[in-house]
């Protein structure tokens, strides 16, 4: 799995998202390995879950459950992406 927690060079102690991402980084990596995401593929979730947490940051109420959840859900489209049968030709 990814390392989750963030390096000093690369972050801001006082930015919210940073002190979120650091308090959640157990619990994250717990979610990709139960899913059992490659390396890649849980940055690209991770990445994804971040930038809408990003976009919607002063809406959210509870950040932490809704991180969680919202990369919780994009493990599964994952997973359902993947597994989902090709299109028959018509």
């Amino acid at each position: 799995m990814p390392d989750l927690a963030p390096r000093p060079a690369d972050a801001d102690p006082g930015e919210p998202a940073t002190a979120l991402i650091a308090a959640l980084a157990i619990e994250i990596d717990s979610i990709l390995s139960h899913f059992r995401m490659s390396d890649q593929e849980a940055e690209d979730l991770l990445r994804e879950t971040l930038l809408l947490a990003v976009y919607r940051w002063d809406a959210i109420d509870s950040r932490e459950i809704w991180l969680l959840a919202t990369l919780r859900r994009a493990c599964l489209r994952s997973l359902r992406w993947r597994r989902a049968p090709a299109a028959l030709p018509s």
